[in-house]
Parts: structure tokens; C-alpha cells; sequence
């Protein structure tokens, strides 16, 4: 229980500093060259594999979207150049309206 809400604030930017602080001292110890394992839960590591999955085939998607955008901008671009020609002569109003 702490006496106030500031003393409250104050203890929990304490307690985050010193996990701030012990982070930093893990990572340069890392890119000093002393790499130690770190063990990773299970379903941790599930996690970390279907969020890798899901941005593959995201990433997967949005290429098949991109070459399909190319091949319709072509498309496009090959009919805007013909002539239009018509399958099929209109008829009259008069004559289906009936």
C-alpha cells in the first residue's frame, strides 16, 4: 500500500527503470559476444511461429495482388487500344419493348 498516488508512480518508474537498466546489460552482453541461449516457452514459441507464418503469407498475398493489378493495368491498356467493336447489333427500342 503505498501513501499516495505519487508515491505509487514513483515506485513503479523505479521498478521499470531497474527492467530498463538489466535489459540493457543483457543486450550488450549479447553484442559483446557472449551469446547465452534463452529458453523459450512453447507457447511462446507457437506464437512467434504462426505470427511468422501469417506475415509470410501476407506478404505472399500482396505479391499476388500486385502482379494481378500489373496484368489488369495491361489488359487494360491492350483493349483501351483497340477499336471497340460491337457482338451484336442494338435493336430499336420499338421492337423489344413490344
Amino acid at each position: 500500500m503505498y501513501c499516495s498516488p505519487a508515491c505509487r508512480q514513483k515506485a513503479h518508474r523505479a521498478r521499470t527503470a531497474r527492467r530498463v537498466a538489466a535489459l540493457s546489460r543483457q543486450r550488450s552482453d549479447a553484442t559483446s559476444g557472449d551469446v547465452k541461449p534463452v529458453a523459450v516457452r512453447p507457447d511462446i514459441a507457437r506464437s512467434l511461429e504462426r505470427a511468422r507464418e501469417q506475415i509470410a503469407e501476407s506478404r505472399r498475398l500482396c505479391r499476388i495482388s500486385a502482379e494481378r493489378l500489373r496484368r489488369m493495368a495491361a489488359l487494360q491498356r491492350e483493349i483501351g487500344n483497340r477499336q471497340e467493336v460491337r457482338a451484336t447489333t442494338p435493336m430499336p427500342y420499338a421492337k423489344w419493348a413490344r
